[in-house]
């Protein structure tokens, strides 16, 4: 008996990565390959990074190349999205960009405002309108795919701009999802819990011992994996599978929100 050979859900489409070069969104990139998609990796900073997965995407048999851009500056992101629908179109997008920097609110800095808010809220409102703009236009539809944290709904400790740029994150995608329904453009949020990247890496130095806190408190006992996060992606990023679900919160945190979080970085 032959095997049966299981018939990918994104042939043919097309999907937009921020902050794709590393970690979580590399991670996406990958699994949106896989399920058949073309991929289009944003960087800002390490083409190396970028080419890397770029490399890795085309050994999975899809096409994909890198586009530098700073998702914070209007003028970089229109030029992206501008080369990117000159050469193909954009059915899927993932705005996956984001920094972290960790202060206690008595000593956030306007510096340091600026440039979390800078990156994560206005950077998701700039490749979020201007893709959606060309999706529009296309009149074909489209799913866009916003990566938040938990922290849209609860603040850690020294994570104040972080957390409040994720609460509007899921207000922006919300308020996309209510206006682009008429076009048929799919807009949710993955609330992500505690990943295993680069981005906590000091804050796990900063507060020893909170690993195995976290995981004491999740009911799956374990941190997440970038490809917890990319699996979700991948549905939401899919039709049918994901059609009828728009302006929706999926969190993928191991069950810790329905515990309590607030001493996760607490150090007795």
């Amino acid at each position: 008996m032959m095997k049966e050979v299981r018939r990918k859900k994104l042939i043919g489409k097309w999907a937009l990565v921020t902050g794709s070069s590393r970690g979580i969104g590399r991670s996406i990139a990958i699994e949106l390959a896989k399920e058949g998609a073309n991929v289009v990796v944003n960087y800002v900073s390490s083409n190396k990074k970028a080419n890397r997965t770029v490399n890795e995407i085309k050994k999975i048999g899809q096409d994909s190349y890198a586009i530098k851009a700073d998702v914070s500056d209007r003028n970089q992101v229109q030029n992206m999205v501008n080369k990117v629908v000159k050469n193909n179109p954009i059915d899927i997008l993932v705005n996956n960009a984001g920094i972290v920097e960790f202060q206690p609110f008595l000593e956030i800095t306007p510096e340091s405002w600026d440039r979390v808010y800078r990156t994560n809220l206005l950077g998701g409102f700039n490749v979020g309108q201007l893709v959606a703009r060309e999706m529009v236009k296309r009149n074909k539809g489209g799913k866009i795919v916003y990566v938040t944290s938990i922290n849209q709904e609860v603040p850690s400790l020294q994570q104040g701009i972080y957390s409040i740029t994720k609460g509007g994150l899921k207000i922006l995608a919300r308020v996309m999802a209510l206006e682009l329904s008429d076009y048929n453009i799919n807009v949710n949020i993955i609330a992500a819990g505690a990943v295993l990247t680069n981005i906590n890496k000091q804050q796990r130095i900063d507060f020893p011992g909170m690993e195995e806190r976290y995981s004491s408190i999740t009911p799956l006992r374990r941190w997440g994996k970038p490809e917890d996060i990319a699996y979700t992606a991948v549905f939401l990023s899919t039709s049918p599978d994901s059609d009828y679900i728009t302006g929706c919160t999926i969190f993928v945190d191991g069950g810790v929100m329905i515990n309590n979080t607030w001493f996760i970085n607490k150090i007795d």
